[in-house]
Formats: C-alpha cells, sequence, structure tokens
C-alpha cells in the first residue's frame, strides 16, 4: 500500500530544486516495553537523495520509514517534512478496492481521475435525446483542452508503461481485490511510480517482481528526478539505484558513501580501525590496573599516603574512560552442507523435453546436459516454468513430451520455494526430534539455524516464510547430498543471512542447480545458466555483468 503526506496541489518541479530538505530528524530514539530499537538518530532527506537503509532483521528500518512519513511517532526527538512536499510510501500492506487495476492506478492523479469522470458524464450526455448538444460539445471540448493542458493523455500513456513494466498489464481489467498478494503489491508500487511524489520512501519494492521488473524498476528510478530512502535486501538492486548507503547499527545510524559494495568495503575498514582503537585501549587500561596495583602493594607496604593518593588518581581516571565498543556481527547459524560420494559425471540429462499445461506450453524440444560439480542458475521470467522444471528433473512431474534423466548414484536434496509441512499443528522441537531425535543435539542445531528455547513449543503453521526455509534447510544439510536444488533460497531472509547461505554453498562440492532472481548470488555461485524464454530452454555462460 501506499501513503502519501502532502500539501497544496502544486507542480512537483518546483519542489525538486536540488539540495531542497523534505525529511529532517532530529535525535529520535524509538522504544517498545521500555527497550530502545534505536536511540538519537538524527538525518536529514533531499531532492536527489538515492539511499540505502540497511541493518539486520530486527533493527527498525521499516519502523524508522513510518517515522519519517509519520505514521508512527518516535519516543522522543523531532521530525520535520516540508509542508509543501509530497511523500510517498510504500509498504508491505496489501490493497483492498474493487476498483480494477487501471482505475485504481488513474486515481493516483485526483485531478485528472476528476476531469475524467466529467467528460465520461458529458459523454453520456450526449446520447440523451433531449440534451443541449451544442452547449454539451463545447463543455466537452474545454474538459478535453483541460485534460491535455493538464498532462492527461500522457498520464494514460505512463499508466500503461508502468503496467507493463511491472508486468501487470494482463490485469488492467480486474479488480485489484481478486489479485494474488504477490499481484497487488506490484499494483502498490506501480501506484507509487505514478505519484508524481517528490520523495519516495520503499519498503522492499523488488519483492514480488522477476528479474525483468527488478532491471526495468532500475531504469526507471535512476532516470528519474526523484529521490528515495530504499530498504532492500536485492544487494544488486542496491549496487545499481543507491549512492549512499545507512545502516542501523546497535540502536545507532551509521553512514557510509557510495552503494551496496562500497559500503561493505567501507565497513569493513571501519570495524578494523574499531578494533584496533579497541585493542589499544584495552591495553592502556591493563596498564592502567597494573599501575594502580603497584601503588597500592606500595603504599601498604611504607604506609606512605603519597601511593595511596596516586592509586586514587589513576582509578579515577579509569573510570572516566568509555571503553570503546567493537560492533558484533550477525551470529553465524548454519553449517556446511554434507556432500555425499561422487556421483557419475552425467548428473542430469534432458532429451527434446517439453511441457505444456492445457494450452499453454512452458517450453519444447529442449536439450541440455549438467554434469558433475557444474554451478547451474534456472533463469527467466516469472511464469515461464523454472519450478516446473525442476520438479520434471526431481521426478514430481512427469514431461508433456521428451525425457529428462538423472545420472547415477545420485543423492539430490531440494529446497522448494514455499515449504510445506504434513503436521502443521507440530511443535517446532518434535518436528526436529523426528530426524535428529536426540533433544541436546536437536536444540543445538536450532540455535544454529536461530530458532532459540522460546521458539521450541511453537506451532509449524505459525512459522513466517523466512522461518519455514530456514527450518527446511536445517532438516536438508542433515543429509549427505551431492545434488543440491534450490527454488528461490534467499526468499524472506535478511542480506546477512543470504551472505551466509552464499559462504557455505561456496563450499560446497557438488553440483549445484539453484533458481533465483537474486542476480548477487547468482553471480557469486554460478557460472552457466537454463534461460527459459519464448518457450525455449537454452544452457549458456552466465553472464551477471554491471
Amino acid at each position: 500500500m501506499v501513503n502519501t503526506r502532502h500539501g497544496l496541489l502544486r507542480s512537483p518541479a518546483t519542489l525538486r530544486r536540488k539540495n531542497m530538505l523534505f525529511i529532517q530528524a532530529s535525535k529520535i530514539t524509538k522504544q517498545f516495553d521500555h527497550e530502545p530499537l534505536f536511540v538519537d538518530i538524527s538525518l536529514q532527506l533531499a531532492a536527489g537523495d538515492r539511499v540505502a537503509l540497511v541493518g539486520a532483521n530486527g533493527t527498525g528500518k521499516s519502523t524508522l520509514m513510518d517515522i519519517l512519513l509519520g505514521s508512527d511517532t518516535p519516543s522522543d526527538g523531532v521530525v520535520s517534512r516540508a509542508k509543501d512536499a509530497t511523500i510517498a510510501h510504500l509498504n508491505q500492506q496489501l490493497i483492498d478496492t474493487p476498483a480494477t487495476v487501471t482505475a485504481f492506478l488513474g486515481a493516483s492523479q485526483p485531478a485528472l481521475t476528476k476531469l475524467q469522470d466529467a467528460l465520461r458524464y458529458c459523454e453520456n450526455q450526449m446520447s440523451q435525446p433531449d440534451a443541449d448538444l451544442d452547449k454539451v460539445l463545447a463543455r466537452y471540448a474545454n474538459l478535453q483542452q483541460d485534460f491535455e493542458d493538464q498532462g492527461g493523455y500522457a498520464f494514460a500513456d505512463r499508466i500503461n508503461t508502468v503496467m507493463k513494466g511491472l508486468a501487470i498489464w494482463a490485469y488492467r481489467d480486474t479488480p485489484v481485490n481478486q489479485l494474488s498478494g504477490g499481484e497487488r503489491m506490484r499494483v502498490a508500487l506501480a501506484q507509487l511510480l505514478l505519484s508524481d511524489a517528490d520523495f519516495f520512501l520503499l519498503d522492499e519494492p523488488t519483492n514480488h517482481l522477476d528479474t525483468t521488473g527488478i532491471e526495468w524498476l532500475e531504469q526507471f528510478l535512476l532516470k528519474g528526478k526523484t529521490g528515495y530512502l530504499v530498504i532492500s535486501h536485492d544487494r544488486m538492486f542496491l549496487d545499481r539505484v543507491t549512492t549512499q548507503t545507512w545502516e542501523i547499527e546497535d540502536g545507532e545510524l551509521v553512514t557510509y558513501p557510495g552503494n551496496y559494495s562500497r559500503y561493505i568495503k567501507l565497513k569493513a575498514e571501519r570495524l578494523a580501525s574499531i578494533q584496533k582503537d579497541h585493542d589499544l585501549q584495552a591495553k592502556a587500561i591493563r596498564k592502567l590496573q597494573l599501575q594502580i596495583r603497584q601503588y597500592r602493594q606500595w603504599a601498604n607496604e611504607s604506609q606512605n599516603e603519597k601511593f595511596f593518593r596516586k592509586a586514587k588518581e589513576l582509578e579515577k581516571r579509569l573510570a572516566k574512560i568509555q571503553v570503546i565498543q567493537v560492533p558484533q556481527p550477525p551470529k553465524h547459524r548454519l553449517q556446511n552442507v554434507r556432500t555425499a560420494g561422487r556421483s557419475g559425471n552425467d548428473v542430469i540429462t534432458a532429451r527434446d523435453l517439453g511441457e505444456s499445461f492445457g494450452p499453454r506450453t512452458l517450453f519444447q524440444h529442449a536439450d541440455f546436459q549438467i554434469h558433475r560439480g557444474d554451478r547451474v542458475a534456472v533463469t527467466g521470467a516469472n511464469g515461464t516454468g523454472k519450478s516446473t522444471l525442476v520438479k520434471l528433473i526431481l521426478g514430481q512431474l512427469t514431461p508433456t513430451s521428451g525425457t529428462v534423466t538423472l545420472g547415477a548414484s545420485l543423492q539430490p536434496g531440494y529446497l522448494p520455494q514455499n515449504p510445506q509441512f504434513d503436521r502443521p499443528q507440530e511443535r517446532l522441537l518434535a518436528y526436529v526430534q523426528t530426524f535428529m531425535p536426540n533433544e541436546q543435539a536437536a536444540r543445538q542445531a536450532m540455535a544454529r539455524f536461530g530458532f532459540f528455547a522460546d521458539d521450541a513449543a511453537r506451532r509449524l503453521q505459525d512459522l513466517s516464510g523466512g522461518e519455514r526455509i530456514r527450518l527446511t534447510l536445517l532438516q536438508l544439510f542433515q543429509k549427505k547430498i551431492n545434488l543440491l536444488i534450490l527454488d528461490e533460497p534467499t526468499n524472506h531472509l535478511d542480506i546477512s543471512a543470504r551472505e551466509e547461505i552464499e559462504s557455505l554453498l561456496q563450499e560446497y562440492a557438488g553440483t549445484l542447480l539453484i533458481v533465483s532472481h537474486d542476480r548477487y548470488l547468482l553471480r557469486k555461485l554460478c557460472d552457466q545458466e537454463l534461460h527459459i524464454a519464448e518457450e525455449r530452454i537454452v544452457q549458456r555462460m552466465l553472464d551477471m555483468a554491471d
């Protein structure tokens, strides 16, 4: 859903002056149950700023964005917004309206919508037998001119362009509340992009977009003049569309110049510097402590007041030292994948493979071969059949034509896109004990995957999407496998968890097949792809160059 805060109607161009401030926050603090989420954060957002807001899940990124918009309030501090500015906010709440997609998007420009309604009224009046036709036609001509002068026809073209770019053109005449959750989120994003706001606050705008949609959004943002603050777990997206990176770390806001990759380098340098200062300070503290002990000993042995005074002086100096805290990285949760014995050289072979659903053909006449040790990305737009191909490989579906066969000595492991459980009422610990009977070992494994004592009694049906993925990975990684197939493994995961998965998969020695829109992950892990487009599957080297 898109929320906006705005003032008087005016041309957005009048507000997009270079360096004009739209949002300022001064020493804002947010507490929940008397526990601070973040403390004394100050920031400024100006026209043209392109800022990434990053941080581990639970650090308060979305809360900070809500406070900047004004839909939430800080526990302390002040937020001010330009009175005549329009600030549009994309969050993860679903739109619920019976209006068609086209009508809903058209309503993002109320003045034009009002003119369109007046035009339709005139058109209806023209068909009435008792109408004063000359008067209605004159009124209609004036309305048409007003509509054109205010960019109405150009706006209609923009609506069509955005619907096509975000892959919702096919639903243009469908009521919004009849769409799926992902489709409605794309409609909300389209509404924001059409809003002519002066500044965007974007919370996970790439969710529910395929690679083509993400790349279209990147170009839209880069070509536009509207500034934005964006939360995203898509690191390549952040690399391409942001020029500053702000991180909420240990309740503070730390700012870095540059995109995500630049931030990673600068943060590592900053942490190394803090660690060095911490070590030097610790050395100085130990020296002071030794001196205090020595003066105390001399004072006690000689009963010399001078040594007592010197010890007290050093103790006061020690008490005033503010210990340098080194930010702690996220705890590593995941363990390495256990690899089974070597498979045969030919792992997956497809010959004249085709799959159709009713009259619709996903792909046909496909030939490809994957060998032991290959690291392959399955790519293509949403709906082209990526997950279907995986199910054909695993034997969960029978192809319409052709064959797909697995080689000898294979032990496959599979992570589905949306893991489901046979007994959703089952408790988490009881479920883990079905494949790890020892309770202590089960609890230790759960902790490595981010499930702690309080989680043991939770029901499987109450787990979030990210938690279901982590639980399935926990089970998967107990097996010895030499063909690992992952369908959107990083959905719902924060950046630190994604990087951890990348790290362990880089060490995996078996054959790897990944379906993902996470281009950053694919660039690090894969060297070839099976690309599905126009009813064909093409095997080729993976090109992930910027």
